[in-house]
């Protein structure tokens, strides 16, 4: 596998990774802020706690 993607022009390298830019960041943007929101508020109160 490793020598297939090796071997790809840039042309196709690009082919494939513009529907995987297209899916993840979207993924990104929704993921990454509702994890943050789920795990600072948890990081908190633990750190309160310990005070």
């Amino acid at each position: 596998m490793r020598a297939y993607l090796a071997n790809l022009t840039s042309t196709a390298k690009l082919l494939l990774a513009l529907p995987i830019l297209a899916i993840a960041y979207p993924v990104v943007t929704i993921v990454v802020p509702d994890v943050i929101r789920a795990v600072v508020p948890e990081v908190v109160r633990s750190v309160l706690s310990l005070i």
